[in-house]
């Protein structure tokens, strides 16, 4: 009867000891406070990622407190255009993220954003799916990224006004509410007088 005690108190022993590391995210304890991780891939492989704003070093093992984060990846075209993708997430909901850069273009009309201070151009675009070769359907979010240069405002779920407001360079950021994907084409906003009608 003595020995079945032992064994039972050692049993118990071990699912206790197991139960706290279990509680604790691993035994890295910490005082409580979990960390998760999260690992992001896809194409380019050579895309920018940032976690909060933050650029990080290494994609495949980003380390998360808990609570809710915002993961960026961009790359930069041969043309200017930043092509991004954006997701938000809580820390361990997900182990990793798969992201193709490489999918998607916008495509403007112009193609090279340049407007004059207080005057306004038409801009559309067209989201094209490179792996079919078609237009898609979209419905862009419209913004700049100095608004102390020019300003949008949103015509339709493709064509936006962009308002020159004072020289220099800003972007323009449009969003695809669907799939998520952000192109941002350069702006040039000039300050000489329009040339005549």
């Amino acid at each position: 009867m003595k020995r079945k005690t032992g064994i039972a108190g050692i049993a118990l022993t071990a699912l206790f000891v197991l139960s706290l590391l279990a509680c604790s995210g691993g035994g890295g304890g910490g005082g409580g406070t979990s960390t998760f991780s999260l690992a992001v891939s896809g194409t380019p492989t050579t895309a920018r990622v940032y976690l909060n704003g933050q650029p990080v070093e290494n994609p495949q093992r980003i380390t998360l407190p808990p609570g809710t984060h915002t993961i960026r990846v961009e790359t930069t075209l041969s043309n200017g255009q930043v092509v991004a993708q954006e997701f938000t997430i809580v820390a361990g909901s997900v182990g990793s993220i798969q992201y193709d850069l490489s999918r998607y273009q916008i495509e403007t009309n112009p193609a090279a954003i340049e407007v004059w201070a207080d005057e306004s151009i038409t801009v559309a675009a067209s989201l094209r799916d490179l792996q079919t070769n078609t237009i898609v359907s979209a419905d862009f979010v419209w913004s700049v990224r100095d608004a102390t240069k020019a300003t949008v405002q949103k015509l339709s779920s493709n064509s936006a006004r962009l308002t020159g407001i004072r020289r220099g360079a800003t972007r323009l950021v449009i969003t695809d509410a669907r799939t998520g994907v952000v192109f941002e084409v350069p702006v040039s906003v000039l300050d000489f007088p329009p040339p005549p009608n």
